[in-house]
């Protein structure tokens, strides 16, 4: 059985000219190598970083494995029988030719939540306690009390799309003080008279066809004026320009962004420069333990796949997720 894991190895982070370069969490170990070898006696695993290289050996593999940036185009995959995301999101990995295709396709959904679900509690802390104003007072050496702040308990927390990580932002926010509201993927009707009630409105939800551009201009004109957005879900659930508006207009108070449209941001994006924004690039599943947990799901998904059991991260080609 032929494995090509699209990754960097742990030999692109040793040591050079007698400098240390850190490691990063979306390094292959040898560790991580063992436990993949571990679940079966004739895998051989070929790890590569080099889209050129990658294509050339997807030639013949049977599995492929990776990020979704660095899974390659299968048309000359004539083995292939599946492939494995180490991320949970599918909007680059579900290419027309993958849809038409026989391959099996899993994601590693639930591995990212516990720093995820940590992030937005970072975005709802920072509005909050006015942390925005307090780092730009600081800059200025300015000594001023904000009068202004408030607290997370007691605030309605709207969580929109509640899967492993919606789940898990429900359970911190609970512990927070809030309540907690949440409207499901099979219930989004309920999401516009769900909207006013809500000082936070999470959007957790995946990208597909029926989400794209979920949250308009109409539905920021429901939520409060008081209200803060978070979007760490995909950029392709927001009209970005609606955003940009309803955040000058102060139809709603804030953002917190960790994915946006286009990605990168562009450096013209009015959204850069909003005193009522925060920005992180798309970085909120990076975590110390991001690649263990990947590989660990890999692992899980590997054992089922070699006896023929059902993929528990098998992807609803249709539904992409």
């Amino acid at each position: 059985m032929k494995i090509l894991i699209c990754a960097y190895q742990e030999a692109v982070n040793k040591q050079k000219a007698g400098k240390k370069i850190m490691t990063s969490p979306r390094v292959l170990t040898k560790k991580h190598i063992q436990r993949i070898k571990a679940v079966a006696k004739d895998l051989e695993i070929t790890v590569t970083a080099n889209p050129k290289e990658a294509l050339r050996y997807a030639a013949d593999a049977d599995i492929i494995a990776g990020f979704p940036r660095t899974i390659p185009a299968i048309g000359r995959a004539r083995d292939l029988k599946w492939i494995h995301s180490f991320s949970a999101g599918m909007d680059r990995v579900l290419t027309p030719e993958v849809i038409k295709s026989p391959v099996l396709v899993s994601n590693s959904s639930g591995i990212a939540k516990t720093p995820i679900a940590e992030h937005v509690m970072g975005y709802m802390l920072i509005f909050s306690r006015g942390f925005l104003r307090s780092l730009e007072n600081q800059k200025k050496h300015l000594w001023k009390r904000d009068e202004t702040l408030t607290e997370l308990r007691g605030k309605t927390v709207l969580i929109v799309g509640l899967g492993n990580i919606g789940g898990e932002v429900a359970r911190l926010a609970h512990a927070f003080g809030c309540q907690v509201i949440a409207v499901t993927r099979k219930k989004s009707s309920m999401l516009d008279r769900m909207l006013p009630k809500a000082d936070f409105v999470i959007s957790c939800l995946p990208h597909t066809k029926e989400t794209h551009h979920l949250f308009t201009a109409a539905r920021f004109r429901k939520m409060k004026p008081s209200a803060i957005f978070v979007n760490i879900g995909r950029g392709g659930l927001v009209r970005e320009k609606d955003l940009i508006a309803a955040l000058k207009k102060k139809i709603i108070a804030g953002a917190g962004l960790d994915v946006t449209e286009t990605e990168p941001l562009p450096p013209a994006s009015p959204l850069w420069s909003m005193p009522n924004v925060i920005i992180t690039p798309h970085h909120s599943a990076t975590s110390e333990y991001s690649l263990d947990r990947s590989v660990d799901r890999f692992c899980l998904n590997l054992k089922a796949f070699l006896i023929g059991d059902r993929l528990p991260n098998l992807v609803d080609k249709k539904l992409g997720y």
